[in-house]
């Protein structure tokens, strides 16, 4: 298997970049919720904590940053 490093992100409904082999969900600069998710999902990952890293992720993709809302 490839291994890639972390790249520029991907353009589609949610601006995603590849972490190693997988794609994560990237902050929306300047926002209250998205930032401080990306600074404790690198130091979940520093510290080996998978779970939470993967937790972070889900927090900063639903976030609903970019949607168009339903009337």
């Amino acid at each position: 298997m490839t291994e890639r490093t972390a790249s520029a992100p991907i353009d589609g409904p949610a601006s995603l970049v590849f972490v190693g082999s997988k794609l994560e969900p990237v902050p929306v600069p300047g926002c209250d919720v998205c930032e401080p998710c990306g600074r404790e999902r690198e130091a979940a990952r520093r510290a080996g904590r998978s779970l939470e890293v993967r937790s972070l992720n889900g927090v900063i993709a639903g976030h609903p940053h970019g949607r168009e809302t339903r009337a």
